[in-house]
């Protein structure tokens, strides 16, 4: 069992990702995942072994055994406790993970590396970012720190140049010496290839430090890099032994020592320490940090172990250093798996347990207990893992547990166990029950009586072995299946529980069902075929199942599905009562007691062929008509054996005459050219090759009446202007008797405009109702049960002139003393209207002329009257129109008296005296220029108020009463009413403006005819004064106070009613002024277009120049 390490010193940090090379990155536990996410210290715990699980962290001291008191870094408070169920992150080991047999030498995988190690030297092992008061454990505050190693002469000596190659590079920079060119070297250097360096044998290769001096120092520092590599990889090399303390059965505290000198640091490096553990040979890393302890967690209790460290710089890893070898103290055992039941009797209990886990001390003794209900007590400390518990109680529960005991102490106590002793055996149980009876099983049941099994044994007493066991268990139901049909089986039940087994029940015994037959042979004719019989016989089954048969069941088969022929014991059958010329298919089956036999093999046998049989009697296809009738009938039952040819149907009528209607193959036919309201009789004759068949019965039928026949014109007699004889002769009823007949008339001859004007059986009618002067056109027919009939040719008459007709639709119009009557002219029946005649009660009165209107006049008010109207024309009066009802209106209501109840400058309000109830009253007023009265009011009140008027002006009114049926009265007499004079309106703000320092000039708009009060306040007087009155429309505010500030409103008067006030209009008087300082003017910025001008200048001028010292260096001197 490899063991988890956790950093307890050197920096109090762990590394941010190294996990070494035996452990990939999934087997980290991030600080997420930290069961203890509340302890912050925890993120350093170092990689977990996916071998045994993640540990939780907890901060108490309390859990460790105070063995040592070590006085390592205060980052100590950090403990594992072992896991039940493994870390989710640790759950799968990686499969490169492979076991080691010796501490590896030498490793360089990629790394991540955490805080640099130089906050402390070898002498120191408390990380300088932890106060130690704050995490070292009360119980470790006391120890002494690990011995501190002394060097050997050569390692001092690598130090000492080491150290001095380090100060001369830093003195160097420090006096600004830059080494090759400029560029920084770093101060040490990874050699590229090692040679087999770091490897098992710790060893060094061949090299030293140089060192340089004076101002050649930075060319000796790089020549030196190869040195300095190997002086480093040999200063972490010579590692010492780590050292192990504060062991508990579960961990060990390891220390190690800084292979750097106490004032000696290296710069861009940072020393990391890997820590090994062995276990039975084989070493892997738990531990990868800075820090200079670990403690190792999850070690098996008295097992021996081995450590050893590697460190690395950078990508140099030095030899790992000689082992360490210690032995986790003993442990008591562990908690033990239950106790196991191996023999239960009445009054005792055998108990076996298996070995516990001794943690490294032999495991003693054993210690039983047991409770009965009183809680447990000791019973035994067996040496074996075995005991027997006697003088109990029958059928009494007993509780169990054991524990080991090793030198070191008791382990836990186990599981409880729970057991019950025996009791009786059961009694006797009652015999099995037959459920069902297979040809092949049997099934049985019994009854259960409690919690028990049953053992049921059965005897087949063909083969002669006696009774042997069929089923053993718990159901109390079985099914004993692959027996023999038919057969006799014996059957006895036992049953067994805890308490032993019991009695056999009573012998019972049961017979199995027979089987089924097998099918009988396949029917054959026996003696001659006839037409309509034949004689059928079969042989019996060749396996009758186990049982005899007990009949036979034989089925025919003629077309339409097997029918049953005949039951019976006997095995031949005589068929009868078939169709000739018929193929019967003929099987047969039997039965037994098990019931039946499939079907044989079919066998077909045809009957001889005949004519034939008659048909049924035919049947309407629909109700007879008058002159056919839809016929059908059926096939014969039996066609004699050969295919119809042919159907034929006859008919016959009450004379005795037949003819043929029909033939063919066809069921059904229409007969036709038959008479209407006849008697007929139809039957039907089935033909074959053979011949024709008997007869049907016959069908009678009696042909539907039709309707009759047109009668011949009507003859039409004109017996006055208003009505008319119509007679005609009676026509052919075809079958049924005339019900009556049916005469119309129509004026214009069109189909749609007949009206029937009678209905009666007899042959002549009165018309009545005429219209004078007017064609008219008469047509007749008749009808009877099947219909009416045509109808007869058309008859016309003209009947002669007469006097006009009632004139229509009189209406009238009403006044108090008149009526207006209006109507419809009549009909003039050949003759013009010449006048007409009206009457009012008794007095009468004549129109001039044919119009169609009369007035009448000297009526009284509200009085009904009757009306009636009559026309004229040279044949003499005509008939008077209904009396109607025309009744005058009521007198028209007087005007009411019409006052100005009160008067505005905008407005006029009007009331009036209104006595009559539903009165609606309508005012009218006219303006000073208007000429005509426009109304203002309509209504039922009895006042209206007039606004929108102008001011000082005088409008003239009137009004008049209406009622819904007295009318519109008289208009009364015109009333003047004036509007008031109105105040002036609001002026707008005056304006205000400063005159001189101390007076300002107010002035406001000009109202006509109007005065003018202005108010003013000045300074923090907030109350306005009366300034001035007058009629001038500005005014002068003098001696105003500097600083201050000035309101001013007014407003009109006019005809002594004042307006509203304005609004306030403010103005602030300046302060006194001081003397005035000159500013200075400021500079005026340059235009771009002239600074581009004096560039263009300058660069002109210069060119010139320029030229001119070119020519004078270029000119000859002479």
């Amino acid at each position: 069992m490899v063991g988890v390490g956790v950093a307890e010193g050197g920096g109090g940090a762990a590394p941010e990702g190294y996990y070494g090379e035996y452990y990939p990155p999934e087997y980290y536990v991030p600080p997420e995942m930290c069961p203890h996410p509340q302890h912050p210290q925890h993120a350093h715990m170092c990689t977990v072994h996916a071998d045994y699980g993640g540990m939780p962290v907890v901060t108490s001291a309390t859990m460790m055994q105070p063995i040592l008191q070590p006085v390592m870094d205060e980052s100590m408070r950090h403990f594992l406790l072992p896991h039940h169920q493994p870390h989710p992150h640790h759950a799968q080991p990686h499969p490169h993970h492979a076991p080691h047999h010796q501490p590896p030498p030498h490793h360089q995988p990629q790394h991540h590396y955490g805080p640099t190690n130089g906050a402390a030297g070898p002498q120191h092992y408390y990380s300088a970012s932890y106060p130690h008061y704050h995490h070292v454990p009360p119980h470790m505050q006391h120890s002494p720190p690990p011995p501190v190693y002394q060097k050997d002469e050569r390692t001092q000596r690598q130090y000492s140049k080491l150290k001095q190659k380090l100060e001369r590079k830093h003195n160097s920079r420090n006096n600004g010496i830059e080494i090759n060119s400029g560029a920084s070297t770093p101060s040490l250097s990874p050699r590229k290839d090692l040679n087999g360096v770091g490897g098992g044998s710790g060893g060094a290769s061949s090299g030293a430090w140089s060192e340089g001096e004076g101002s050649s120092a930075g060319a000796s520092i790089q020549g030196d890099d190869d040195n300095d590599t190997q002086a480093l990889l040999d200063l972490i090399s010579a590692t010492r032994t780590p050292q192990v303390s504060d062991m508990t059965p579960t961990s060990a505290l390891v220390q190690w020592n800084s292979p750097l000198p106490e004032d000696v640091t290296l710069p861009n490096v940072e020393l990391t320490y890997d820590l090994l553990l062995g276990d039975r040979g084989r070493y892997k890393a738990i531990y990868s940090g800075p820090s200079l302890s670990c403690r190792v967690r999850d070690l098996r209790p008295g097992c021996e172990y081995s450590v050893c460290l590697q460190i690395r710089a950078g990508e140099l890893t030095g030899a790992a250093s000689e082992a360490a070898t210690f032995r986790a103290p003993a442990a008591p055992p562990e908690r033990m798996a239950p106790a196991r039941i191996t023999q239960r009797a009445r009054t005792s209990i055998l108990l076996r347990w298996p070995s516990a886990v001794d943690n490294g001390a032999k495991v003693t003794h054993y210690v039983l207990e047991m409770d009965s209900g009183e809680g447990f007590v000791e019973i035994t400390r067996p040496r074996t893992r075995q005991h027997t518990v006697n003088n109990l109680l029958p059928q009494t529960r007993y509780r169990f547990r054991v524990a080991a005991i090793n030198e070191c102490g008791r382990g836990e106590w186990s599981e409880e166990t729970v057991v019950w002793t025996a009791g009786s055996p059961p009694p006797a149980p009652p015999p099995p029950e037959l459920l069902s009876a297979q040809s092949t099983s049997l099934t049985l049941t019994w009854q259960r009586r409690s919690d028990e099994e049953f053992t049921l044994q059965m005897d087949d007493t063909a083969r002669g072995h006696g009774f042997l066991p069929v089923y053993s268990g718990p159901d109390d139901i079985y099914v004993c299946e692959g027996l023999r049909r038919a057969t006799d089986y014996r059957f006895r039940l036992r049953c067994e529980t805890t308490d032993g087994q019991g009695p056999w029940s009573i012998e019972v015994s049961y017979r199995t069902s027979p089987e089924r037959p097998g099918p009988p042979g396949r029917p054959f004719a026996r003696g001659k075929i006839h037409s309509r019989a034949f004689r059928l016989r079969w042989d019996p089954p060749a396996e009758d199942g186990g049982a005899a048969v007990e009949s036979y069941t034989l089925e025919l088969d003629g077309g339409e599905g097997f029918d049953c022929a005949y039951r019976g014991p006997e095995r031949e059958a005589h068929c009868d009562r078939l169709l000739p010329g018929t193929a019967y298919r003929a099987r047969v089956r039997c039965a037994n007691a098990a019931g039946e036999s499939e079907w044989s093999a079919s066998e077909t046998i045809a009957t001889e062929a005949t004519c034939p049989g008659a048909c049924a009697a035919p049947e309407p296809a629909g109700p007879a008509r008058a002159t056919l009738l839809p016929v059908r009938w059926r096939a014969p039952a039996c066609e004699g054996g050969s295919p119809l040819t042919e159907y034929r149907l006859e008919v016959a009528d009450d004379d005795g005459g037949v003819r043929l209607a029909h033939s063919g193959l066809e069921t059904e036919c229409t007969v036709r050219e038959l008479l209407p309201g006849r008697e007929y009789r139809a039957w039907v004759t089935a033909c074959n090759r053979v011949g024709p068949g008997p007869p049907s019965p016959s069908l009678r039928f009696t042909t539907a009446p039709a309707p009759p026949d047109a009668p011949d014109a009507p003859s039409v007699r004109i017996e006055s202007p208003r009505s008319a004889l119509v007679e005609w002769t009676a026509p052919t009823d075809n079958g049924a008797p005339i019900l009556h007949f049916r005469v119309e008339m129509s004026a214009t001859n069109v189909d749609d405009a007949y009206s029937e004007v009678y209905r009666g059986a007899e042959t002549c009618c009165h018309v009545g109702k005429l219209v004078p002067f007017t064609p008219y056109f008469f047509r007749v027919c008749a009808t009877n049960s099947a219909g009416r009939g045509a109808w007869s040719a058309i008859r016309d008459a003209l009947t002669p002139r007469a006097a006009p007709a009632a004139p229509a639709a009189l209406r009238h119009e009403s006044t108090a003393d008149s009526l207006h009557l209006t109507w419809r002219s009549p009909a003039s029946h050949g003759a013009d209207i010449l006048k007409y005649r009206v009457e009012v009660d008794d007095m009468a009165f004549e129109t001039d002329g044919p119009t169609a209107e009369r007035l009448v006049e000297g009526l009284s008010p509200d009085t009904v009257y009757r009306v009636r109207v009559a026309a004229f024309n040279e044949l003499g009066l005509g008939a008077w129109s209904e009396e109607a009802r025309a009744s005058t209106r009521p007198r028209p209501p007087a005007p009411p008296v019409l006052r100005c109840a009160q008067t505005a400058h905008n407005y006029i309000r009007l009331e009036w005296d209104g006595r009559m109830e539903g009165a609606v009253y309508c005012v009218e007023m006219r303006a000073p220029e208007a000429k005509e009265f426009r109304p203002v009011y309509r209504g039922s009140a009895r006042s209206c108020k007039v606004k929108k008027l102008r001011e000082a002006t005088t409008y003239t009114f009137r009004i008049r009463a209406s009622e819904e049926r007295a009318g519109r009265g008289a208009w009364s007499g015109p009333v003047s009413a004036s509007t008031a004079q109105a105040p002036p309106p609001a002026l707008r703000p005056p304006a205000l403006a400063l005159t001189s320092p101390r007076t300002a000039l107010v002035a406001w708009d000009a109202v006509d005819d109007a005065e003018y009060v202005l108010q003013c306040t000045r300074g923090k007087d907030t109350v306005f004064k009366d300034t001035y009155s007058g009629s001038a429309t500005s005014f002068v505010l003098e001696e105003l106070e500097a600083g201050s500030e000035v309101g001013a409103r007014v407003c009109a008067v006019r005809g002594g009613l004042a307006g509203a006030w304005s609004a306030a209009a403010r103005l602030a008087v300046p302060a006194a002024a001081a003397p005035r300082a000159r500013r200075p003017r400021p500079a005026r910025a340059l235009h771009p277009r002239h600074a581009a001008l004096l560039m263009a200048a300058g660069f002109l001028l210069l060119a010139v120049l320029v030229a001119v010292l070119v020519q004078r260096l270029v000119e000859p001197r002479p």
